[in-house]
This record gives C-alpha cells, sequence and structure tokens, in this order.
C-alpha cells in the first residue's frame, strides 16, 4: 500500500487531521479502515519515556518460572528448596531472600571493553544463589558453601574511622569476594557506611576458573544480598549495581571493564546483550532470531583454571597496561590533547579520528546502516595503528624504558599512572601494536555480529548462522596470535568443535584456560558434545555428572534477581 498524504490521529480522545510528513516517531497501534488512498485511521498513543535497560530497577521475582527456562524449572526448584533446608540446618531459622547472579559467556569482543568498546555477552543458566538473613544484633557476616570443599567464614568489618574489610589478595579463597563485596557495598553512598550482620548460605553452579564470569556472579550475588539484608534495594537500578559489582571485584586486584557484570545483571531471556561502555554504560538487548538451521551455542570448560587474581600481573593486567599505554602513545603521535595521565581510551581515539563524522554514539546519520560512519572510523584508526605503532621501533615490542621514554614520562609518573596494579611484561617487552591491532579488529567484529543478527545477514537467514560462525572464529585466531590469550587447551577444543561441525568456535572470557563457545546447528548437538567429549584429552576419565558440568547447551537465560520467601 503506498504511504497515505495525511492521516486522522487520535490522541487521548481528540483527533487532528495533519499531513503524514509532519508526524514525528511515536508508539504508534494502527489499523485499516479505509481503502480511501489517501487517509488512514490511527490509534496513537502519546510517546512515552524510553528507559534505557541499564537504569532499569533490580529485578524482584515471585516464581521460578520467570528466572529459568521452562525445560529447568522443576530441577532449579529442587535445589532451591534444598538450599533453604540447608539453610535451616546450618543456622537455625529460614531465610528470608534467595538472590541470584548467572555466569555470562562472551560471544564475541574478547578484551576490549577495558578500551571502551561494545561487547555482545549473554547470561547463562549455571548461577550462584545465595539464601540470605539479616541479623539486627550485630554486624557479624557468617558466610557457607553447599560445597564442603569451600570452608565457612565468619568476619565483623571494622567502622572506627570508616569501613574496613581484612582482605588477602596474596592468598585469596572463596570468602574473599563475599569480603570484597561487602568493602564495595560499605563505600557506596547508597549503604550509608553501615550493614547488619547476615548469615548466608551459597550455592553455585559456574566453575571456578572457567571463564564464565564465577567471580563476578559471586560478587553480584553477595551485594544483591547485602542490598536486599539492608533494604536498600529501592533506589538502586541495574547500572548502579554493575558500577558497584566493578568497584568491589577491584578490592581482590582485579581490574575489570564492566563486561561480565552487565552481562549477568543486564540479560534478559531470549536475547544476547550489546554492552557499549562510551560515552556511559549501557546494555541493549539483541534479540537472537529464529534461523535455518536453527542454532545453539554449546560451552566446553578447558579444565584450565584461569584465575584472573593470581595471574594477573602477566596476562590480565598486562594487557590493561598495555592497551592504555598504547592509546597513549598512538594519541601522542597523532598529536591529540592528551597527555598519559588522562588514560585515553582507542575508543576516544576513535572519535577523534572520525572528525565529527558520527555521533559519541555511534550513530550514523545514514538510517538504513547506523553503525557506517562507526566502522569507517575504526578502520581509519588502524591505518594510524599501523602507521605509528606497526613501525620496526614499536612493532615486536618496547622496555620500559624505552616505553617511558616515548611517552615522554618520569619512571614514577610511568609508575603512578599504570602500576597501580602489578604487572609482569613477557620478556621485558610492553607488546603495544598486536594488542591495539587486536582490539581495533575485535571492535569492528562485534559491529559486523551484531548487525548480521539484526539485519539477519541482510535477510538471508540461512547465511545467519555460516556468517557468525566465521566471525567467531576469526576472533579465536586474533585472540591466539595477536592478543595472546589462547593457550593448547583452548586451541585443542576449538579444533576438535570445527571438525565436529561447530560454524565457529572461539574462547570465552579472559582466557588462559577457562571456557570456550561453539556456534553449533541445533539438530547435531548431541552428537557435537559426545564427540567433543571422546576427543578432548581432559575429558578422558570424567564421569557423566563432571561431564555434563564440562560441557553443554546454552541459549540466552535472564540476569540477576532477588526472590523474597514468605
Amino acid at each position: 500500500m503506498s504511504t497515505p498524504d495525511k492521516v486522522i490521529l487520535l490522541i487521548s480522545e481528540s483527533s487532528m487531521m495533519v499531513p503524514a510528513s509532519n508526524l514525528q516517531p511515536c508508539l504508534v497501534l494502527y489499523t485499516e479502515v479505509t481503502s480511501h488512498p489517501t487517509y488512514r485511521l490511527i490509534f496513537a498513543l502519546p510517546p512515552a519515556k524510553m528507559v534505557a535497560p541499564a537504569d532499569l530497577p533490580l529485578v524482584t521475582v515471585d516464581a521460578l518460572d520467570k528466572v529459568y527456562p521452562a525445560d529447568r524449572v522443576t530441577n532449579q526448584g529442587v535445589r532451591w528448596n534444598s538450599l533453604v533446608e540447608s539453610f535451616k540446618s546450618h543456622y537455625g531459622y529460614k531465610p528470608a531472600f534467595i538472590v541470584r547472579a548467572p555466569g555470562r559467556v562472551n560471544l564475541i569482543g574478547e578484551h576490549i571493553d577495558h578500551a571502551l568498546f561494545g561487547v555482545v555477552p549473554m547470561a547463562i543458566v549455571p548461577d550462584v544463589i545465595i539464601a540470605i538473613g539479616p541479623r539486627a544484633d550485630t554486624h557479624e557476616i557468617r558466610a557457607q558453601n553447599v560445597d564442603p570443599k569451600y570452608s565457612p567464614t565468619a568476619f565483623t568489618p571494622s567502622y572506627s574511622g570508616g569501613p574496613v574489610v581484612d582482605i588477602d589478595i596474596r592468598h585469596l579463597q572463596w570468602h574473599s569476594y563475599v569480603k570484597a563485596a561487602l568493602l564495595g557495598y560499605l563505600k557506596h553512598p547508597h549503604s550509608g557506611g553501615q550493614s547488619a550482620g547476615l548469615d548466608m548460605l551459597y550455592d553455585g553452579t559456574v566453575p571456578a576458573g572457567s571463564g564464565l564470569s564465577s567471580s563476578a556472579a559471586m560478587v553480584i550475588s553477595t551485594l544483591l544480598a547485602l542490598l536486599a539484608a539492608n533494604a536498600r534495594l529501592e533506589g538502586i537500578s541495574k547500572g548502579d549495581l554493575v558500577k558497584m559489582s566493578m568497584g568491589a571485584e577491584g578490592n581482590v586486584g582485579v581490574n575489570t571493564g564492566g563486561m561480565d557484570q552487565a552481562a549477568s545483571v543486564i540479560s534478559t531471556p531470549a536475547a544476547a546483550l550489546y554492552v557499549q561502555f562510551f560515552p556511559q554504560l549501557a546494555g541493549d538487548p539483541v534479540p537472537i532470531p529464529a534461523t535455518d538451521p536453527a542454532i545453539s551455542f554449546v560451552i566446553a570448560n578447558t579444565l584450565v583454571t584461569s584465575d584472573k587474581a593470581t595471574t594477573a600481573k602477566y596476562n590480565y593486567n598486562l594487557r590493561v597496561v598495555e592497551t592504555l599505554a598504547g592509546a597513549a602513545l598512538l594519541a601522542k603521535r597523532l598529536g591529540l590533547a592528551y597527555t598519559p595521565a588522562d588514560k585515553v581510551s582507542y575508543r576516544q581515539i576513535v572519535s577523534e579520528v572520525a572528525g565529527g563524522e558520527h555521533s559519541l554514539t555511534g550513530e550514523s546519520v545514514d538510517n538504513t546502516d547506523p553503525t557506517a560512519g562507526l566502522r569507517a572510523a575504526f578502520k581509519k584508526t588502524l591505518q594510524a595503528i599501523e602507521h605509528h605503532l606497526g613501525n620496526d621501533s614499536v612493532r615486536d615490542g618496547l622496555s620500559e624504558d624505552d616505553l617511558i621514554d616515548a611517552l615522554d614520562m618520569s619512571k614514577q609518573s610511568f609508575a603512578d599512572t599504570y602500576l597501580s596494579l602489578a604487572v609482569e611484561p613477557l620478556g621485558g617487552k610492553y607488546r603495544l601494536y598486536s594488542r591495539a591491532k587486536h582490539i581495533l579488529e575485535e571492535a569492528l567484529r562485534v559491529l559486523e555480529f551484531r548487525r548480521a543478527i539484526e539485519t539477519g545477514a541482510d535477510g538471508n537467514m540461512q547465511n545467519l548462522p555460516k556468517l557468525l560462525g566465521q566471525i567467531m572464529g576469526q576472533s579465536q585466531d586474533s585472540c591466539r596470535d595477536q592478543f595472546m590469550c589462547s593457550c593448547k587447551e583452548i586451541d585443542e577444543i576449538t579444533s576438535i568443535a570445527s571438525e565436529e561441525g561447530a560454524l565457529g568456535s572461539r574462547l570465552t572470557g579472559a582466557g588462559w584456560g577457562g571456557s570456550t563457545v561453539s556456534l553449533v546447528p541445533a539438530h547435531i548437538v548431541p552428537r557435537f558434545i559426545e564427540n567433543v567429549s571422546k576427543r578432548y584429552s581432559k575429558y578422558q576419565g570424567l564421569g557423566k555428572d563432571e561431564l555434563e558440568q564440562a560441557i553443554f547447551a546454552t541459549l540466552p537465560a535472564s540476569g540477576a534477581c532477588v526472590h523474597p520467601l514468605d
């Protein structure tokens, strides 16, 4: 039908006739009531203020079917009931709440969140749940785990001269994350600097060190427990909880960009989440469409523990420093008005390079391809990286002294700016070029991945799974060769996965162990899991239950929530 020249617009029981070209975008419910080519009757609602997902309040649920997929509700109900009974056995009374925070799998966008580029993770069903009971008579925190290998703990924060919680980051234990969350909570203005006493019983199904954000799930669930127990849920948004949990993980020496926390808190069922960090934190659902063939994501744990807190000095935190120092050097050589102390990000440099070709959020004036301008700016920045960081003097790495000289800094200012967390450069060299190249190319892959999902591979749904798989494979190659965050076990699983029918397979999470995620046609998933289980060396000798935790299929799940108990 042709576009009408005029419409009859009904708003709040009044009507007006206006030229169609004068209408501004609004929420519209319409129905065809006449075949006349000039007029169409439209029932319109006044434009509502759209609330960003990160600005939404924390989720409170009253039933498990609002938390888990239908086929998981029964088993999870047994688990939650068991947690309540165990809490009563441990503490002698019924808990007041159960809180939950899921793990996450990152589909695309590895190690680029701390450079302020967007990523596409999704929440998964494995999670951390905590039964909690507030205690008004004390400030003591008591925490236990249903898994007996984790010893109980009890401690009381000091409130003399400000909140103090003793955390030994040299010898981290499971309850170090409980303490980190408590300290993060107490430092937040919303807490009032105090917490009631609290009894907590933990049950986690996100394997530690698996690359599925078990630490983020621990910290987020503990923060939710503290907010619920202290009646402080009101006035805290999902975005507030994300930022609070980011700060809390810093209390155990981990410098995190926020992707793990955003995925665990903001995610919704049946959708991945596009998380952007520039100009501010935001999360937008990216619904996964029905494809032909149908797809599933299979997570396979390498069973190599990736403990960011203990290996950060030569892995995770070192990459953060290499990223920041590389951006500072690139900005300097481009003549941009930043100093190293500004800690400029590559995302900020992209905006400078773009020269106004797109807005800060990456939106183009071309509505048919909103990210076209941003992608062009990424490519232009890659050319600058090649020219300024790809020359012989930088390409193979810089010693600390050479890097300090290149940045025109003193040793003390370099240490103050970049070495607040301990780092240990591999071979004494900071590798700025390969890290920068990975970051910009990976950021491009994120935009291509998201655009493919949202456009259905430009309308070719049969081609969408293959296209997404190719992008995931390119990401793995770059993680292995340029960012150097893979390991031989990840390489083994991704190779086996490709041979067994995966359309794409890559590491997920920090890397250096942990898990892989593979895009697999749904109809071959059972055979795929069986064959990978038989072929991957570290799965040999595992029992049925152990295998089911090590390799499993998943679809996007819901985010963190609070469940009050009657």
